[in-house]
């Protein structure tokens, strides 16, 4: 019995030059990127929030069960990315033009917009807090408050490298419980700059958790470093 033929596909203008596949996936990214933004436009801030409410109160109790679970350990979720042609000054500057206008109340939801939305698909919105987000999180939906931590705990300092400048922060729950420490590292290389970049989740999450933020964390710097280089080019 022969087996059944294989699908393919070809495209080409009416002129004659092809289109390949992976322009056409490019098409539907940028398809889809419009289509989430004119969404979380109009569901911007309290609307979204109504609309996710059962989901990130069972997200809650779900996370806590998990910190509950982990006796106060932890472990990392990492990614490593090389940058070339930006340099940890300039990142850095942008970094803090960017987190100042994040906690403008006149401009943040329009800034959220800008550089969030398009940062990553699952940036859902912006909570009530003056710092956080709304993301997946270990496959739930997770309000969290961002703070800074700059003199983080011992267990958390000893994943970091001297040799980097460091971005220490905790990410929390509504009634205070850490869900993840946060410590990004950056420094200078030859032509650009190194990040490694990291959450620290408790022990016993599922594995999904460590799996998928580290691709997460992957796709959410990429749009950050592409942003902070063309901010650059702009100003200098």
């Amino acid at each position: 019995m022969s087996s059944p033929p294989a699908l393919s596909m070809n495209y080409s203008w009416p002129n004659g030059p092809i289109v390949h596949d992976n322009e056409v996936d490019s098409w539907e990214l940028k398809a889809s990127r419009r289509a989430l933004r004119n969404l979380k436009t109009l569901l911007a801030g309290q609307p979204m929030l109504d609309l996710l409410r059962n989901q990130i109160e069972e997200a809650d109790a779900y996370y806590k069960d998990i910190i509950a679970k982990s006796n106060g350990q932890y472990k990392e979720s990492r990614i490593d990315l090389q940058a070339k042609g930006i340099s940890l000054a300039q990142f850095m500057a942008w970094w803090k033009v960017w987190m100042a206008e994040l906690q403008n109340p006149e401009i943040k939801q329009k800034v959220f917009l800008d550089t969030m939305v398009p940062a990553h698909p699952e940036h859902y919105t912006l909570p009530s807090y003056g710092a956080g987000i709304v993301e997946t999180i270990g496959e739930h939906v997770a309000r969290v408050e961002i703070k800074p931590c700059m003199d983080p705990p011992d267990f958390v300092k000893a994943y970091g490298d001297p040799t980097y400048t460091h971005l220490p922060a905790i990410g929390t729950l509504e009634d205070g419980s850490i869900l993840f420490y946060i410590l990004q590292e950056i420094r200078d290389s030859e032509d650009g700059c190194d990040f490694r970049l990291r959450l620290i989740f408790p022990a016993a999450a599922p594995q999904v958790f460590f799996d998928e933020h580290a691709q997460h964390l992957a796709i959410e710097f990429r749009s950050f470093i592409n942003t902070a280089f063309e901010w650059n080019q702009k100003t200098t």
